[in-house]
């Protein structure tokens, strides 16, 4: 009996062995690999898209939550649109030698006054190697022949579209603006609980009741305030609006001279702000903007353009089927934007379009990158600063904020409502 139970247990372990050899890389209870879309009869799999995600979208994708449906749809979507565009590229023959990419990061550096090392040593710090910037030109430099072999034809704009834009957007014309300003800023730490950041705030609400019953600003500032310029009664010099945080810009640029503002929350603390003086700010004429004014529609319409050619028509050329549940990739009947739905736009936040991402300044710049619950603004790919994502909403609000340029209220004694 001992004899047999070796000799069966000799034949297991020879037949392990023999397994093992035949089929070394198979893990048993661990899906490593799959299939996530065919694109004209060929597969591209997972391990393919969470490469394109890390090293063009800065996102990493972890395959149970892509089995289970989690991830986002755009990402996937955005990963087939890549694989579409390769596609068409290798099927109308388009090629972008080295030398046309050689002469695009010229430009980048150049632009960005930087040298060879400095452009490296940027891309480093973002996560990219030079190939892979220089892979990721090569792809924006075929697509920007795509567009020009089936878009651009079809883009004209006229000066009747241009001056109807101008009549229906004139906060967007103006003149260079300068403001001298004062602040009082009293601290709210990160994190502060909410009983603390409404002591504060009532207390800056008192402060605002004191300089409108006639106390002099700047005392004020010099007595309480615990931000910039306090010594000097809170000036901190003339400046343009847009260079200040956004809650503050959009304050600074509507109130008039003498005004002082509702408080104002940033991640620093409560803030009042007082105009003291300003410059700018008038509506440049239709022929000063005209051509501005003809390049950003022209621009606009082609990426409404290319995004319908995108989903249509290329969609439509190509074979796709995608292998995750709860994921469809098909041609959609875009209701492509035109030119008179641009007349009416208010100049909110929009989506970027394809010459956003090719501009150079785009990678060396990024205001939207989000992390959490705080927005990062970045210089070469490196965090410069940041601000609660919250924090361009002001309070207390009296009324709403309707747009980008409210109608200013007249008056030094008026609560201006940022």
């Amino acid at each position: 009996m001992k004899s047999l139970c070796r000799r069966t247990s000799s034949r297991r372990a020879a037949t392990a062995l023999a397994l093992a050899l035949a089929f070394p890389a198979v893990t048993f209870g661990a899906v490593v690999e799959k299939i996530v879309v065919v694109v004209n009869g060929v597969p591209h799999t997972y391990s393919d898209l969470r490469k394109f995600t890390q090293t063009r979208l800065g996102q990493d994708v972890r395959l149970d939550e892509l089995t289970a449906g989690r991830v986002p749809k755009r990402l996937v979507e955005e990963f087939i649109n890549a694989e579409l565009i390769k596609a068409e590229v290798r099927g109308t023959g388009i090629q972008v030698r080295n030398a046309d990419i050689d002469a695009y990061i010229t430009r980048v550096r150049k632009r960005n006054n930087l040298t060879l090392a400095q452009l490296t040593a940027a891309l480093k710090r973002d996560g990219k190697e030079m190939e892979q910037y220089r892979e990721q030109i090569r792809d924006e430099l075929e697509r920007g022949e795509l567009i020009d072999r089936n878009v651009r034809q079809k883009v004209h704009i006229t000066q009747g579209d241009a001056q109807r834009y101008y009549d229906a957007n004139p906060h967007r014309f103006l003149a260079d603006m300068k403001v001298h300003l004062r602040h009082i800023m009293l601290e709210v730490e990160e994190g502060a609980p909410s009983d603390r950041a409404q002591t504060v705030l009532g207390r800056v609400r008192e402060l605002r009741q004191e300089a409108l019953d006639g106390a002099d600003f700047a005392a004020l500032a010099r007595a309480h305030s615990q931000g910039a310029g306090a010594s000097e009664g809170g000036d901190i010099g003339w400046l343009q609006p847009d260079s200040l945080p956004d809650s503050l810009a959009r304050v600074a640029a509507v109130l008039d001279k003498g005004s002082i503002s509702q408080p104002v929350r940033t991640n620093l603390g409560y803030h009042l702000v007082k105009v003291e003086d300003r410059q700018g700010g008038q509506q440049l004429p239709f022929t000063a903007v005209s051509e501005q004014i003809s390049q950003e529609l022209y621009r606009k319409t082609l990426d409404e353009r290319f995004a319908k050619w995108l989903k249509t028509d290329l969609r439509k050329k190509h074979r796709v089927q995608v292998k995750l549940d709860g994921y469809a990739f098909e041609a959609q009947e875009v209701k492509r934007g035109t030119v008179g739905n641009l007349m009416a736009a208010t100049g909110g936040e929009e989506e970027k379009g394809f010459w956003d991402y090719l501009n150079p300044f785009t990678y060396i710049y990024d205001e939207e990158a989000v992390e959490g619950d705080r927005k990062v603004v970045k210089f070469f790919g490196v965090p410069f600063f940041t601000t609660e994502a919250g924090d361009d909403e002001d309070v207390p609000l009296n009324e709403p904020f309707p747009d980008e340029r409210p109608k200013r209220e007249t008056g030094s004694g008026t609560d201006a409502a940022p």
